[in-house]
């Protein structure tokens, strides 16, 4: 079934899913795989240790590791909050934070208000229309 034109994953597919030669390939693969494993987990126990023994001592490096790795960021941390609170002017803070609010404050009265008068042109419009 082959034409010539088209790219390779077409004609692959064209090929047919039911194909001996690709359940062939899965099986080795499959099987290389299985092997493999089974061979690694024979040498581990051909060991003198413990096969847990190696993890162990990994995971005992591991934390050692992340306890250093800790401190160094505890360490960079302090440093660089006493930067920021060296260069932060708290008055500076409250007065910005203090214009934020009132900025939302009024546009919040801005808001409510102007509901409030739609609403009420609402209740006129529908009381026209109702004849009360």
């Amino acid at each position: 079934m082959l034409h010539g034109r088209g790219r390779k994953s077409g004609m692959l597919r064209r090929r047919g899913k039911n194909d001996p030669s690709a359940d062939l390939l899965l099986a080795i693969g499959v099987g290389l795989a299985v092997g493999a494993g089974l061979a690694l987990v024979a040498r581990e126990r051909a060991r003198r240790r413990r096969p847990a023994a190696r993890f162990e001592r990994l995971t005992r490096r591991g934390v050692k590791e992340a306890k250093r790795l800790r401190d160094r960021g505890m360490q960079w941390a302090a440093h660089q909050g006493d930067a920021l609170r060296d260069n932060a002017h708290v008055s500076e803070i409250g007065d910005s934070v203090a214009e934020y609010l009132e900025t939302a404050r009024r546009t919040i009265d801005d808001a409510v208000t102007r509901e409030i008068r739609d609403l009420r042109r609402a209740i006129r419009r529908e009381r026209k229309r109702l004849g009360v």
